[in-house]
């Protein structure tokens, strides 16, 4: 049985190990279809590696802001696309000035053409 385990643990950091490879390689392509890649890689990293669950709980005692969002998405029941957005949103307001700010230009727009106005209390359909 031993053997067995030992086996199945290292085919899962291999597998980690592409995944993320293979979602930072897709980065640079529209849309961000390399996170889910690179988190599912991180996700079974962590669950085969002892090494590199200590690692990663060191980064994030060290750079919690850094890691803090990865942290949220790593946890069950987590809204990844709402993290997605919010670290988009503030990694946005960090690198650009404000008149080249797109992100809720992009959404403010999205809404108007769903005919929604939104609330901080609910969605509501917008007046005609």
């Amino acid at each position: 049985m031993k053997p067995f385990s030992a086996l199945l643990k290292i085919l899962t950091s291999i597998a980690g190990i592409l995944l993320m490879l293979f979602g930072i390689a897709i980065a640079p392509l529209p849309g961000p279809m390399g996170v889910p890649f690179f988190m599912f890689g991180l996700i079974l990293l962590l669950r085969s590696s002892v090494w590199v669950k200590r690692r990663f709980v060191r980064l994030s005692r060290r750079f919690p802001k850094l890691v803090g969002p990865v942290r949220a998405m790593l946890r069950p029941g987590a809204k990844v696309v709402a993290l997605m957005w919010l670290s988009t949103l503030r990694m946005e307001r960090h690198i650009l000035g404000r008149r080249l700010r797109f992100m809720n230009r992009i959404r403010q727009e999205f809404k108007a053409i769903l005919g929604m106005r939104f609330s901080r209390r609910r969605w509501q359909p917008a007046a005609a």
